[in-house]
Parts: structure tokens; C-alpha cells; sequence
């Protein structure tokens, strides 16, 4: 199955604030971890003002980064569509997804496998009512509904 990921941080490099999954059917998990004591001045302007706003009956899930890695696998296990083919537009993407999952020294969410694929694509301007740049979950929808135009209204949340 066909998933679309979106993060935002804080700062280059900075912690994991927000991770958003949406299925290629339209089901969305929307994480946003408990944020450090110091935010980015950019971030604190473009990112944390907007992180609640969401589609409507679309649930976040408050976690802590211990609590994401068995988030992330029940998510994939609730989603009977084989090995998860993830996308986006971004390779830190994929770098907090892959840290995200990470339980241990050598340990991880049961996640048997996963696919990726980064598509360099900008997902703004979009179509999508209410849509909010640099909003995990609204950035992942962007970039489902870039690349396959229409699947927001034909599976909407």
C-alpha cells in the first residue's frame, strides 16, 4: 500500500515535532511529539502556530518519541495492504520516519519491512480546502493529491 509522509522539525536537523502518514485510501496517522523546551524562531512563526490545524475528523495522536515506534506499526498493521511503499518529497523525511521506528540499540517496531521513495515535487500551491503549509499531515495530503490528483475528494478524511 501506497503511503504519503510528511515531518516537520525543528531546525535543520533539529527534534521531530510532527509525522504524518496518509494512505493512498485516505487513512491518516498524525503524530506530534512532545516539543523540546526550545523551539527555532522560524519554526515558533511557521510551524507551531499551524501544527492543530487539520482536516476535519482527523484525530492526532499526542505521543511521546517512545510511544511512536508502536504507533507507527499499528498504523501499517491496521492497513492490510502488504509492505508499506512510502513517499515523499523529501529525504529527511525518510530520516525521521527511519528514527522514529527505532526502539533501541538494534531494536525496532515490528515493522517487517518498508519501501521508499523520494519524489521532488512541490505539493503548494493546492487545490485542498484549508490546506496549511508546513503542517505534516495537510503537507502529506498535498503530496498525495499532487501525485494522484483527485484522491483527496474520493477519500476524504
Amino acid at each position: 500500500m501506497k503511503y504519503f509522509l510528511d515531518t516537520e522539525f525543528n531546525g535543520f536537523g533539529g527534534e521531530l515535532l510532527s509525522l504524518a502518514l496518509v494512505s493512498e485510501h485516505g487513512d491518516a496517522l498524525y503524530l506530534v511529539i512532545d516539543p523540546p523546551a526550545d523551539i527555532e524562531p522560524w519554526v515558533a512563526e511557521n510551524v507551531m502556530p499551524i501544527m492543530y490545524s487539520v482536516p476535519d475528523r482527523t484525530e492526532i495522536t499526542f505521543c511521546t518519541m517512545d510511544a511512536a515506534p508502536q504507533e507507527i506499526a499499528d498504523f501499517f498493521g491496521n492497513s492490510s495492504g502488504g509492505v508499506p511503499y512510502i513517499i515523499t518529497d523529501w529525504p529527511d523525511d525518510v530520516r525521521y520516519l527511519c528514527q522514529a521506528v527505532i526502539t533501541g540499540p538494534g531494536m525496532m517496531a515490528p515493522i517487517a519491512r518498508m519501501q521508499f521513495d523520494v519524489v521532488r515535487v512541490d505539493a503548494y500551491p493546492t487545490t485542498l480546502p484549508g490546506a496549511v503549509q508546513h503542517n505534516a499531515l495537510w503537507d502529506a495530503y498535498a503530496l498525495r493529491e499532487r501525485l494522484f490528483p483527485g484522491s483527496f475528494e474520493s477519500a476524504r478524511p
